[in-house]
């Protein structure tokens, strides 16, 4: 075969992929919102101050933790679930029922906690720098909730594969939001921007996200099935409890960055980690046009295959991006499209990609314990990951501020990765032993 055959047939084979095609079309809209974020950026930054820019990144992370754990582990059952369905009505009871069991979780869990004050100790607890709470307690309480339902509504939209809905549903999302925050930063030059940017930018994405839940609820049976809550929480608890420890995990570089470090510090890292987060906001695409293959895929073996030649094109790919970003981001310091200020975000933004590309190959070996319905292993994993990382965060951080946030993230991160691989082919290794004792 001559190259430009081989190469043909290469092109070819990747035009007819099911996987490339959904890559596409999902890449498209997350590209889109991760695009405006980067492009937005720089405006956002002269809008607000250094240590603004710092304490809201710092306050929208504890949301974006929070609202992981808040799901309760109900996008899991959801998905995995939703393909094993044999009919409409089967998943519109599932759909009402995983939805039910999420408000009714919430409910539980959020009323007493703000009712009691109990969210008061927690603030104590997570800030060191001072914070007027009273005033910031109900955006906060806003932006957890739009987040978790976000999330969920997302996950639903990837699941049932109605990309069209999903694109139109993000779309609305960069416009509104970023119109209103950008328009009420700029007319209140005087007020607290990280309460209207947390205001503003949350109650556009509550309003929006109940819009599109019709597209969700007129798929719904309202019967509520009791058959379906033992195998929703035994998929979905051990994902909670894991997302707990993730806190922990994902959550201390800059938890103990706030309580060692600066809030000029906390900024450019932030800064760095929104660059690197490009590299999450691709892999997140890939992973939501894969999930939905890798679950219907009933050959373990050929599931293993086709993971591992991704895993390398994953690699290869996130490689090269990664060095595409880092000279965008010394293009914007250069020009001064970023400012002074924020220069030493070139030199933590390195590590941090790595510790992205090693993130981003994480679930594609993590999804195997969903797919052998072992998640109760994500417990032990995420107990030895934290004590890692909060052994680290304790060494590292108070002498070597953002770099050693840098590096306690990238060697937990690693030692996940190396976690799930093993295990994964462990699981992998016994499932075809028990097959072929079967069939002998």
């Amino acid at each position: 075969m001559t190259t430009g055959s081989f190469l043909s047939k290469w092109i070819q084979d990747y035009r007819q992929s099911i996987l490339v095609k959904r890559m596409i079309a999902v890449l498209g809209i997350d590209v889109l919102v991760k695009a405006s974020g980067i492009i937005l950026l720089p405006l956002y930054l002269r809008l607000m101050s250094q240590a603004e820019f710092g304490m809201y990144s710092y306050i929208l992370s504890i949301v974006v933790t929070l609202s992981v754990v808040l799901n309760f582990g109900l996008y899991i059952p959801l998905s995995k679930l939703y393909h094993d369905c044999q009919n409409e009505a089967a998943r519109g009871r599932l759909l009402f029922t995983v939805f039910l069991m999420l408000t009714i979780a919430l409910s539980v869990l959020m009323v007493p906690i703000y009712l009691f004050r109990i969210d008061f100790l927690f603030i104590k607890i997570l800030f060191k720098n001072p914070i007027d709470y009273e005033r910031y307690r109900l955006a906060i309480l806003l932006s957890v909730l739009a987040t978790v339902f976000s999330f969920m509504l997302t996950n639903f939209f990837y699941t049932s594969e109605k990309i069209n809905h999903l694109k139109k549903y993000n779309f609305t999302r960069i416009i509104g939001i970023n119109l209103i925050a950008i328009g009420v930063l700029y007319v209140y030059r005087n007020d607290d921007h990280v309460h209207l940017r947390l205001v503003a930018t949350y109650v556009v994405e509550l309003v929006l996200a109940a819009l599109f839940y019709y597209f969700c609820i007129r798929e719904m049976r309202p019967q509520f099935n009791l058959n379906l809550i033992s195998p929703s929480f035994k998929l979905g608890f051990p994902v909670m409890i894991s997302a707990i420890l993730g806190i922990v995990i994902n959550f201390s570089d800059k938890f103990f960055l706030e309580k060692y470090g600066t809030l000029h510090e906390l900024s450019v890292y932030y800064l760095a980690i929104s660059f690197s987060g490009i590299l999450a906001t691709i892999y997140t695409s890939f992973q939501n046009a894969w999930l939905p293959l890798f679950f219907k895929e009933k050959d373990v073996q050929r599931n293993f295959d086709k993971t591992k030649r991704l895993s390398l094109r994953l690699l290869g790919a996130f490689t090269v991006l990664g060095f595409l970003i880092l000279i965008l981001m010394a293009i914007l310091l250069a020009t001064k499209i970023i400012q002074v200020k924020y220069q030493s975000t070139l030199f933590v933004l390195p590590i941090l990609l790595v510790t992205q590309i090693i993130s981003a190959l994480v679930p594609v070996y993590s999804n195997y314990l969903i797919y052998f319905e072992k998640t109760y292993y994500t417990l032990l994993i995420g107990a030895g990951v934290c004590f890692v990382s909060l052994s680290l965060s304790f060494l590292l951080i108070p002498s070597l501020g953002m770099y050693g946030a840098a590096l306690v993230s990238l060697v937990s991160n690693l030692c996940y990765l190396c976690a799930y691989f093993v295990i994964s082919r462990s699981f992998k290794r016994n499932h075809l032993q028990l097959s072929t004792g079967i069939n002998k």
